[in-house]
């Protein structure tokens, strides 16, 4: 049965969170930095929110999505602003060394044979080329799935995997569960959210599109935002990432993975120093 990925991916027109917000807008001026000066691809780039960021530091960007009507709709946005195609994450339809920086975010659970796309990224991106992956943690203890998703990969299987392929990997997180710097009253909130999201998880009572949790979370936290068709500088908050080294994220919502090939021992990749950038601001 095809999957409708419109009703549960935040595309323009989505009623978010102000904590939405700031994880969509992080993650994507994140990958603007990285993006400077790159020959740029974004895998499963959904209506293109973020594409117009990239745009403004990259050599060239490419958008594209498996599912077309989400396709469509940037391409009603963009027009002729960049170039847009549908296509699988298992089936790129790009010459070798086409790119020298692939971005896939939150939506490579979603993919059934990942090792297969990691042999297609690995094939269309140059020898000293970078990745970045983001996605929801699923080691937070929290943790709920999203509706078809076939894997969440953890921060640490995300290092194996790319170390194992040769490339050098930096893991980070963002968004603390914790809530320790806003006082006992946000601890409070936080741990009584996190109950009911463990609750709610277990009695399969979330609802299965974002317009369903909308609902919800405009009963927990009121008014929630919209979410633009392009997202304009400073939308909302870029949260600082916490560098995660060899442990683990439990204490995160979201991990940042980024690995470079061809890296030198001893030398600092693009995306490392990207990366360190984004920690120490904020």
């Amino acid at each position: 049965m095809p999957v409708d990925y419109d009703l549960i991916t935040e595309i323009g027109g989505t009623e978010i969170t102000n904590e939405a917000a700031s994880m969509v807008y992080t993650r994507y001026a994140l990958a603007a930095d990285l993006a400077v000066g790159k020959r740029t691809l974004e895998i499963g780039c959904a209506s293109g929110v973020g594409l117009g960021l990239i745009m403004e530091h990259a050599d060239f960007v490419v958008g594209g999505d498996v599912f077309l009507p989400m396709l469509q709709s940037a391409r009603r946005h963009y027009g002729h602003r960049l170039p847009l195609a549908q296509f699988s994450a298992t089936e790129l339809p790009f010459a070798d060394g086409s790119f020298d920086f692939v971005l896939f975010m939150e939506a490579t659970y979603y993919v059934r044979d990942f090792d297969r796309a990691l042999d297609e990224i690995e094939r269309i991106l140059a020898p000293d080329g970078s990745l970045l992956f983001v996605n929801a943690n699923p080691e937070r203890p929290d943790f709920i799935r999203s509706p078809h998703s076939e894997h969440y990969h953890s921060a640490g299987e995300f290092r194996d995997l790319l170390e194992g392929r040769g490339y050098s990997v930096k893991t980070s997180g963002a968004f603390s569960l914790g809530a320790r710097r806003n006082g006992r009253a946000a601890r409070v909130r936080s741990m009584a959210v996190g109950a009911a999201r463990k609750v709610a998880g277990a009695l399969h009572l979330i609802p299965k599109t974002l317009r369903g949790r909308a609902r919800i979370k405009r009963l927990i936290f009121g008014k929630l935002r919209t979410m633009p068709p392009e997202l304009p500088r400073d939308f909302a908050p870029r949260v600082p990432l916490v560098s995660l080294g060899d442990g683990r994220a439990s204490e995160h919502k979201v991990i940042y993975v980024v690995a470079r090939r061809g890296a030198v021992t001893g030398q600092k990749s693009f995306g490392a120093q990207a990366v360190e950038r984004a920690i120490s601001s904020g």
